[in-house]
């Protein structure tokens, strides 16, 4: 069978799993080039060892019954690591999952449960509840990669004058411009703090937006069928808040201290023990290599999970993942308001192409 290549590039790893070859050798998203460097250096290492011990005469061999022991420990503390790490790694990516869901969810429901109001007013309110729902995801985006990027959620392009400035006016913290909320707060709050505040205002603001639909269409909705947009913005802010959660609450520092600790006293005392070992240099510099790699690997692996948000190739493609979603929500309104319509909100989402400069094509996967 042929397999065909899929580019799966700006979202995360992909790696064909049937070729062990391939998997191997394989550099995107691996963990050889960091380790390989504490490979080189523990092989050096035994080698300038190996050559004091028989040029010099001076005896470096250390017991393994200690050792032994160690190994087992070390062992222990780097599985598990690697473990929780997957565990936080998964948990995350279920977060995301949920809002991209939920924001998709939630204008299909709004236009089906809508179309039978076909007025400019109906088609105003779809418009602006979608382009809110959008600012919401988009915001949560920046609020989970601020650690990385430093870009305030409330400078992003695709806010309007008037979202931007409602942003700012109920911030605790003092941006320069206009009102803020500062005289209510109860002690200093710092940059990444209200970045994470930011989707909780909207999400206020998008429930406010939904119950506008009484006096918006000709037909409202019952109690029942406004009820289910409001759900979506609360399994929304779910998968938003276990997201704050992750990020909020690192990875234990006592559990990484210690393992990194004996980890490296570990890795980078084998070479005396080996010493009293009756084989060659040669097979000690080789044994040294591959257990480096594999214990100095292991902790790279939860290094890269420990946090997935960022540029790192193992990295969410979270911004990628929410246009996408975008593109989701066009269409959906292309069906129902039309071209005209859908250029709108377009627009309003896309600044860059709307000062007339092409945007850049995504390649995510739509299955997210």
């Amino acid at each position: 069978m042929v397999v065909r290549e899929i580019e799966k590039k700006g979202y995360t790893v992909s790696y064909d799993s049937d070729s062990h070859w391939k998997v191997i050798t394989q550099m995107w998203g691996s963990v050889w080039p960091k380790v390989l460097p504490y490979c080189v250096i523990n092989v050096l290492i035994t080698i300038l060892i190996e050559w004091f011990n028989e040029r010099e005469g001076i005896n470096l061999v250390v017991s393994d019954k200690g050792h032994t022991f160690m190994g087992f420990l070390v062992a222990f503390l780097v599985v598990s690591r690697v473990n929780l790490a997957i565990g936080r790694y998964n948990e995350s990516r279920g977060c995301l999952a949920i809002m991209y869901r939920e924001a998709r969810e939630l204008v299909q429901n709004m236009v089906a449960l809508s179309q039978y109001n076909s007025d400019d007013k109906a088609k105003q309110w779809r418009n602006e509840t979608t382009y809110q729902v959008c600012i919401l995801l988009r915001v949560a985006m920046g609020a989970i990669d601020y650690p990385e990027t430093y870009v305030n959620v409330w400078e992003l392009d695709e806010l309007d004058d008037f979202e931007r400035a409602n942003i700012k006016k109920y911030l605790y913290l003092d941006t320069g411009a206009g009102p803020n909320a500062l005289r209510w707060s109860h002690g200093a709050r710092t940059e990444y703090e209200e970045n994470m505040r930011v989707p909780l205002r909207l999400s206020y603001l998008l429930r406010r937006q939904i119950r506008k639909q009484s006096s918006m269409l000709a037909e409202p909705f019952s109690a029942g069928q406004e009820q289910k947009l409001h759900g979506s913005v609360d399994a929304f802010m779910v998968g938003y808040i276990g997201m704050t959660k992750f990020m909020t609450t690192p990875f234990p520092f006592p559990l990484v201290q210690m393992a990194r600790t004996f980890l490296f006293f570990y890795v980078f005392t084998v070479a005396f023990v080996l010493l009293g070992d009756a084989s060659s240099a040669t097979t000690h510099c080789i044994t040294i290599f591959i257990l480096t790699f594999g214990f100095m690997g292991l902790e790279y692996v939860s290094i890269e999970l420990d946090n997935p948000f960022g540029e790192d190739d193992n990295d969410f493609d979270n911004l990628g993942m929410a246009y996408t979603a975008f593109e989701d929500t066009y269409l959906t309104i292309l069906e129902l308001d039309g071209m005209d319509w859908t250029d709108r909100l377009h627009r309003r989402l896309n600044p860059i192409r709307n000062n007339g400069v092409q945007a850049a094509a995504e390649s995510t996967p739509l299955l997210v």
